[in-house]
Formats: structure tokens, sequence, C-alpha cells
């Protein structure tokens, strides 16, 4: 699902260390895309790796220059990939060890803190507090001076330098406090140690709460990647091999005995068994499967032995095409998100100007001893400022709900989907494969000419090689009734319309009436009454004389009716559009309780029905599977196909359903609107709450109320904020949703 890259350009993926904050995605942004030849920059916070498309040049632009870039940025990469499983690999053992790193300092401040905050009841001089308080701010707030000298050297401060600064002014003016008391007036010499570590403590123990929030919001794509087989029973010579699931090549056949998963997306061709397929489709029961039918890999076989020809490697497997395509729609960014980034940009920068003026204000203005309240007021500001909250108010919701959707059996293409899909005004179904099973059956038959089985080989001449669902009808027939068909020279799909076929000196058609109409051929009035009456049914032609129609049914999806009025019951208007004829058209929105109807149209006419909606300014998804959707999914807002569909179909769309159940698309798109509300809610808690803090941290309460924030509090207050937007970002993940 990943986007093709131009002739000549390249995509790798870098773990990078140190990046904690909405400031950190644009700096290493900003870092990456001013070198020429990079076309494409996508940082992943929640993951912590950056996915860059460049066009190499060799001793000008090569990887290593890119690293070059980010390293001079201040972050550290740990490595280089070409997919970002292997780079979020890397990148998890290093988030691994700064958690470990993280909860080894937050143990070792709390030691040395709960007897300097107890210096007072202890009795402690004030030496033997200002010893105690050397490791908490040195040791323990390590990791937020590191930050603060990476800031320093590429000229950029982000939240690391806010927590550094404060905490080294407290410690500094307690430790002048200490050591120079008679150079103060008496009523300024109060130690900060309750504010140092404060700050440090609950700083630290909210960025380690924040990080194992935040990976929780990932086992969705974990459990799925644990879930991925890694050998394969594969024939060979007649032997049956246990081989690498790397080594296994389409085309080839592979064993799979009762319990065991399966490898690879393939095609029975021995054996029956039922698979469970509830990991990738959501669907508890077990499916059926004979000979012809499709499985995919990462399936389990339950209770028969089955031989597969594999249909696809294992690295593009249905497993691992979901799971790269969760990854990759989890690095891309919604719309809001990039105005969030513009304003994270400006945010650290004002909020140091904001502690600076609260300084000056109150060293001019305010109360004695004006030197200590001026610097309680501006550590209290830059203590309180959260950049954190503001950069993952997003990327949280967005990596949690596209998770869940992934447990549901359904993969979004990227991000933008889920503002778009929560904001659709109709809906179009297709009918065949869509809202009916995609199984049809021949039902009758009305012969002009000849006889029936004359009429199902030339049938079976034109369908033998196409994807439409009424083929396999025809296929099947002709099996159970032992036609063969002509040698046939040349064969042309005609989507939406039929197929052309050449044998020897013949032309045979097999399609619509009204292509076969289009195409000369004559309808006797006599039969076309008869066809006036019938549903769907598939022309037959040679030479342009018309042999007869085979009459098609096709079962209704038992979910189609609960779908189309949960649709409805959401506010969306619901329409049916199919190239197939007004009789079985409107038969089956009639038992699907679809009002509206758009029948016998042609694929180009499906996109342009989709363009009608659009024009009038509403958000249009369409429900597809076949070939002849592909032009009408490409042109939907949300294009939505299902994956026992055409390849077409799947690569045309945003959103792929892999459980038959129409059900998941109306919980999908309920889903889409929740991440929407939780995303919302974030980005308000996080804007609402630096608007609101910074000014009581500045000072803005104390002369009419006599309110002051003090420091301490200030970053327990920036810690729960990251910790609410992780923790409401989880909600994503229960499965009532």
């Amino acid at each position: 699902m990943s986007r093709v890259l131009p002739a000549g350009a390249r995509r790798v993926v870098l773990p990078v260390r140190g990046m904690h904050c909405a400031s950190c995605v644009t700096k290493v942004e900003g870092a990456l895309t001013r070198l020429s030849g990079v076309s494409g920059v996508s940082v992943d916070l929640p993951s912590r790796t950056v996915a860059v498309e460049f066009t190499p040049v060799p001793g000008k632009l090569e990887v290593r220059n890119l690293r070059r870039a980010i390293e001079k940025a201040g972050y550290d990469v740990l490595g280089e990939s070409d997919t970002r499983t292997q780079a979020e690999s890397m990148s998890l053992l290093s988030q691994q060890a700064e958690q470990r790193a993280l909860m080894t300092r937050l143990q070792g401040a709390f030691v040395f803190s709960v007897p300097l905050m107890l210096s007072h009841t202890l009795g402690l001089s004030p030496y033997t507090a200002l010893f105690l308080a050397v490791p908490v701010q040195v040791w323990g707030g390590w990791h937020f001076h590191q930050g603060l000298s990476r800031s320093i050297l590429r000229k950029r401060a982000d939240m690391d330098s806010l927590v550094s600064v404060s905490t080294w002014a407290a410690f500094c003016y307690s430790a002048y406090v200490v050591l120079f008391p008679e150079t103060l007036p008496p009523a300024a010499r109060v130690t900060q140690w309750d504010a140092v570590c404060g700050l440090i403590l609950f700083v630290t123990f909210g960025r380690w709460l924040e990080s194992r929030t935040r990976g929780k919001t990932s086992e969705a794509v974990a459990k799925l990647m644990r879930m991925a087989p890694k050998t394969a029973r594969v024939v060979r010579g007649g032997e049956e091999l246990v081989a690498p699931l790397s080594e296994v090549e389409v085309g080839e056949t592979v064993r799979v005995r009762p319990g065991e998963q399966i490898g690879t997306d393939g095609e029975v061709t021995g054996g029956s068994s039922t698979v469970d397929e509830s990991m990738l489709t959501g669907e508890s029961l077990p499916v059926e499967k004979t000979v012809g039918s499709r499985v995919w890999g990462g399936t389990l076989n339950k209770n028969g032995a089955l031989e597969i020809k594999v249909t696809r490697p294992g690295d593009e497997s249905a497993l691992a095409r979901i799971v790269e395509a969760v990854r990759e729609s989890q690095s891309t960014k919604p719309k809001i998100q990039r105005y969030v980034d513009k304003i994270a940009a400006w945010f650290v920068p004002l909020v140091i100007l904001l502690a600076a003026a609260t300084a000056a204000y109150w060293l001019r203005w305010g109360p004695e001893p004006r030197f200590l309240f001026a610097m309680t007021c501006s550590v209290a500001v830059l203590a309180s400022a959260c950049p954190c909250a503001l950069g993952l108010a997003t990327p949280l919701a967005v990596v949690a709900g596209i998770g869940r959707a992934a447990e549901m059996g359904v993969f979004l293409r990227n991000a933008e989907i889920l503002e778009e899909a929560g904001k659709l005004d109709v809906v179009l179904f297709d009918k065949t494969g869509t809202l009916t099973e995609g199984r049809p059956r021949v039902s009758g038959a009305i012969v002009v000419e000849g006889t029936e089985d004359e009429m199902l080989a030339w049938a079976l001449a034109c369908e033998e090689r196409s994807e439409h669902p009424f083929a396999a009808a025809i296929v099947a027939l002709a099996r159970e009734r032992r036609v063969k068909a002509p040698k046939v020279e040349s064969f042309e799909a005609l989507p939406g319309r039929g197929v052309l076929v050449r044998a020897g000196a013949r032309a045979v058609r097999a399609g619509s009436l009204p292509w076969l109409k289009e195409e000369g051929v004559e309808v006797p009035p006599k039969q076309a009454i008869l066809f006036s009456q019938s549903g769907s049914l598939l022309g037959v032609a040679l030479d342009g004389r018309l042999l007869g129609a085979f009459q098609m049914e096709d079962a209704l999806r038992p979910s189609a009716p609960a779908a189309v009025a949960a649709l409805k019951e959401m506010g969306l208007e619901v329409y049916l559009v199919s190239g197939d004829r007004n009789a079985a058209a409107y038969r089956a929105a009639e038992l699907c309780g679809i009002g509206t109807v758009f029948a016998e149209i042609r694929p180009e006419e499906k996109a342009g029905i989709v363009r009608r909606f659009q024009q009038e300014g509403k958000k249009v998804a369409m429900v597809g599977e076949g070939f002849n959707d592909a032009p009408a999914l490409s042109h939907a807002d949300v294009g939505v196909a299902l994956a026992t569909g055409t390849d077409v179909a799947n690569e045309s769309a945003d959103m792929t359903l892999l459980n038959p159940d129409l059900m998941t698309l109306a919980r999908a798109i309920k889903l889409s609107r929740r991440i929407r509300v939780v995303i919302r809610e974030n980005l308000a808690w996080a804007f609402v709450y630096n608007l609101l803090l910074l000014p009581v941290a500045a000072g803005a309460l104390y002369p009419r109320f006599g309110i002051l924030l003090r420091p301490e509090y200030a970053g327990a207050a920036m810690a729960l904020s990251s910790i609410s937007v992780a923790l409401n970002s989880l909600r994503l993940r229960r499965k009532d949703v």
C-alpha cells in the first residue's frame, strides 16, 4: 500500500533517538527538507522514526548526508532501513533502554529527594541539603540537560530546554542562598529545593509513563507481527521441505497441516478445511475452504490438510501488507496536524520570551523580595509549558485509532482518510460482489439461436480469462456439464460492458445486453420482452448474432440491510450505483432499504456520479470490489474496497475491508468519527491547558487573589497534561469503539 516512488528515487527509514515533542518533529523535518534532492519527509513521533524520500546523488546526497543533517540538529540516528518495520524494531529497543534509564534516574532522584524535601522537618543543615540536591539536579535531570546542550548547538529550544533552564535557575538560586546568605535580604533567603526535586521527579515520571502508554497504542500492529509465521512446508521435486517463508516463491505449492498457520496468500489446489481468519477480518467463525478458494497469509488452518498454490510471496501476503499499510498510515499526518506543527514551531520560543517578560515585570513591580518572586514566577512559566501534549495530541490518536481499525479488519492507505471518512455525507454502493456475495450462479438460460451448450461453450471462451463474478458462474457450469471452449487467439475485457474474444475467424462477445446492442447485435422483439422481465443477464453473441443470455442469481450479503440502516442512522445518504440491469439493481436496493438507484451505467459514469455529488459540496465514499469500480474508487473522497475483490479495486481504494461483513464499514466510519473527536479533545486540552496555566504561572492571579503557582506544581501539571492526552487516545483501543 506504500506510495510508488519516481524512477531513480529511494526511500529510507531512520530510527532517531531524542525526539520527544512537536518542536523536535519540526526541527528534524526542517533539517532534512533543506537538503537539495529530498522530496519527502515523514516523522512519526510515537515510533520515533523518520521516513525520507530522496534522489541519491553520489558524493552529494546519500544516506550519510541525511544522518549528518539529523545529528547536526541534535539527535542520534540509530541505523537505517528500507522498511519501517526494521527501523521501528531498532527504535523500540532504544525506547525500552530509555525507559529503563528513566526509571533508574527516577528512583535515584527519589531517594535523594525525600530527605531533601523534608530537610526542615529532619533538621538538616543547609549544606547537607545542598549535598543532597546535587545528585538530584545533575544526575536525576541529566537527560534534560543533555537536551539543553543539544538545543544550544542547533540554536533552537525544545521541551528539554524549558525543564533544564527552570531547574538550573531554581538550583543555582538555592545554592547561592546556602553559600552566600549574607549578600541577600533576610526575606530572600529562601531555598527552592522543592521546585528542583518536584520538577525533575514529576516531569521524569510523566515522560516515563507517557512512553509506556504510548507503546500500548501500537499493540495491534505488534500483535499482528507476532502472528506472522516464519516458515512453510513447500513441495519441491515431489518432496516436502520446511523452508523460510522469505524463500517461498510465487507458483510453488505449500502444504498446511491442521492447526498450522498459512504463510502466504494463495489458492487451494487440494484438500478441504475451515480457516480461522479472525486475526485479519475480525470474523470469529471459521470459513470453509475447498479447491479454488482463496486463502490469506497469517490465517490459521483448523481441521483439514490443504495444498495451496502461492499467489503472493510471504512479504507481500495480506498480513504483511496490512502491517505495512498500518505503519505507513501511522506515519502520515492528517491536515489538522500540519497546522499544529506550525504552531508548535513557535511555541517554545514564545514561552521563553514570556518567562523573560514575567521576570522583568516582577523585578520592576513585584513585591519584596522581588528577585525571589520574579524567579519563582519565571521558573513556573517554563515548568508549566507543555509542547509534548500539543505534539502528541494527533499522532497518538492516529496510532491508537489505526491500530483498532486493523483489529477490526480495516486498513487505511494514509492517516488523512481518518479525517475524510469522518466527514462523509454520501455512500455509493456497487451491487455485484459488494451488496451481494459476489458468487452468482446460472439460474437459467434464454436461447435465441442454437443450443444452450453451444452458447455455453462460446460464453466460456470469453469468460474463462475474466475476473468478473459472472465469469466464475459460467466456468462452474461448464465444468459441471463438461463443456469445452474453442481455442481463443485474442482477449479484450471492456470494464462495465463485457468481453470480446476472437477464435479463428469468429468474433465472440459476452456481456451486458445494452453493450451488445451498441456493438450492432439485434435483440428479437419476442425475446426483448422476456429479457426486460428478467434480472441479471449475461448475453452471448457470435459474429454479431445474438445466441441468447444466461440468467444470473446472486445472493444478498446477510449484513447488507443492517449496514445500510446503520449508515442512514449516522445521517449518511446511501445510493446504489450498478452496471447491472434495472430489474436486478432495484430488487437488491429494495431488499437493502436503499431508495435511489443508478442502474445500467458504465464505469466512467460511476465516476461522473461521484463528481456530481462532490460538486454539490458533499464528501463521497464509493464502495466496490470490481475492475469496473476502480475509476469511481479513485475519484471518491474515500474509496472503499473489499479484499475479496480485484487487485485493481484494492489498489485504487483508500480503505480496504478484509471482513465481508458490511457492518465493518459502518463501524469504521464510526471509529473515524471517534478519532476526530479524540483528536479535537486532545488539542482542546493541550491548548486550553497552556492558555490558562501559563498566565497563572506568570502570576496573573496574584495581584487580585494572591494565588501564585509554585514551580513544582507547574511541573506536575505539565506531566499530567501529556499523560492525559496519552490516556485519552488509549480509549480508542476499547473493543466497543
